[in-house]
Parts: structure tokens; C-alpha cells; sequence
């Protein structure tokens, strides 16, 4: 809004056709740049036929593969037996995980990056884990499927690389915990864990999963189903 004022223009369609969003890095160099039209997600039902609109594209979603995934969703993905602190509704989910950090035999880990894999590659372990109930929280304020996807892409690596046969990731790890938790144990890290060993829980702050954007059942969907079939125990809490 701020930047059409100054140009003594109004929202529209054909303005967010032609106004472009970039994205900077690090330096303020340019990575990316897309219309403002193409950040726009929506969903809408016409005539009884659900439609997403999604990176600037219209799609009709088929009725009968919305139902499956729906009932998947309810049906199949559980919550953790522990109950968490309900969000506040207004709190970032920094502070959130902070202070689901501090429950007894709780960690905090969010915004502690592991560095592996070379270059400039970073990956966050979790945003706090249960030490008591060997499981890994990650959360989101899921009010996008973009939000999600990361949240979901968050949680693939994780697995991908926590249980990998490779010891190498999980060396760093362990320089993660001695730096924030140097009390903690981290024998566990020494040798590869069984995908049994720890859940893996998405924790979506205000949206329950029913509610999400199509695309982020989708998401959802479909790491629940890729990692349970792995023989992990996967849940899903909306706080």
C-alpha cells in the first residue's frame, strides 16, 4: 500500500500484475524477484467445487482427492499424549518455543543452526525437543501453505539427516548441544538412532490441521505418509 501511494496508485488486479516484490540476500543482492499477483494465495468454493488460486495460477482441486486427504488427515495423524502451552495469539514463534523450552526436560534449539554439508549450508535441529518423551517439536504459524512447506521441509530434513547411517551430521550435532545444553545428554548422538527412537511432532500455533490451506494438507499429507511408511512416529498439535 505504502509503496502505491507514492505513486499515486490503488490496489488492483492489474497492479499487482505489474509490481514486483524482489528479494535480497545477505550483501542486499538481488535473488529473486516475482510479481505481487504470484504471492497471492486463496481458496473458494464455486458451485460445490473447491479452487486454489497458487503462485499466480487457478486450479480446480478434484472433490474426490480433497475427501481422501482429508479424511487421511483425520484418521491417521495423531497429537502427542504430552499437552503443550496454548500460543497466546500474539506471541512470535520465537518466543513461543522459548518458553515451551523451559517446561522440565525440555531443550531449546530454534535458531541454532547445525552448519554441514559445505559452503554456506545450515540446518535447524528442532525448535525444542521432550528429552524425557524422546521427541522433536517443530512449529510454524501455519496462516499459509508456504509457512507449512517450510515447516514440513523443516521436519524432512531433520529425519532425512538424524538418522542417516552417515555419523558425520550428527558430530556436529553434538557440537550444537555441548555449545547450548552443555549438561545435557548426548550420548545418543554417538551412534545412528533408530527411526523409532524419537517422534517427530509439527506444531501449527492457531490453525488446526482441518483449517489449513489446500496445499498445506497436501504437505502434510504426504510427509506423514512418506515417514511413517519409514517407521517413524509422526504427530501433528494445533496449540
Amino acid at each position: 500500500m505504502t509503496f502505491l501511494e507514492s505513486k499515486d496508485r490503488k490496489p488492483s488486479t492489474s497492479e499487482a500484475k505489474e509490481t514486483r516484490i524482489h528479494f535480497l540476500d545477505d550483501a542486499k543482492e538481488e535473488i529473486k524477484n516475482y510479481r505481487v499477483y504470484d504471492c497471492f494465495g486463496y481458496e473458494l468454493s464455486l458451485n460445490g467445487r473447491p479452487y486454489i488460486l497458487s503462485s499466480g495460477v487457478w486450479y480446480e482441486v478434484v472433490a474426490d482427492f480433497l475427501g481422501r486427504v482429508n479424511d487421511y488427515l483425520n484418521s491417521q495423524v495423531n497429537t502427542p499424549e504430552l499437552v503443550l502451552p496454548k500460543w497466546d495469539e500474539v506471541e512470535e514463534e520465537d518466543d513461543y518455543n522459548i518458553r515451551c523450552g523451559m517446561l522440565p526436560n525440555f531443550l531449546h534449539f530454534d535458531c541454532k543452526n547445525v552448519m554441514f554439508g559445505g559452503g554456506r549450508s545450515r540446518f535447524e535441529f528442532c525448535d525444542f525437543t521432550d528429552t524425557k518423551g524422546r521427541t522433536l517439536y517443530f512449529t510454524k504459524i501455519a496462516s499459509k501453505s508456504s509457512g507449512m512447506s517450510h515447516l514440513v521441509e523443516q521436519v524432512r530434513r531433520t529425519a532425512e539427516l538424524l538418522f542417516d547411517p552417515d555419523q558425520a551430521y550428527r558430530e556436529r550435532l553434538a557440537e550444537v548441544f555441548k555449545k547450548q545444553h552443555p549438561k545435557a545428554d548426548r550420548t545418543w548422538l554417538r551412534t545412528r538412532p533408530r527411526n523409532e527412537d524419537w517422534n517427530l511432532c509439527l506444531v501449527s500455533l492457531g490453525r488446526p490441521a482441518k483449517n489449513l490451506p489446500f496445499f498445506a494438507k497436501c504437505a502434510l499429507w504426504k510427509l506423514h505418509r512418506n515417514l511413517t511408511a519409514r517407521g517413524h512416529q509422526v504427530f501433528f498439535v494445533s496449540v
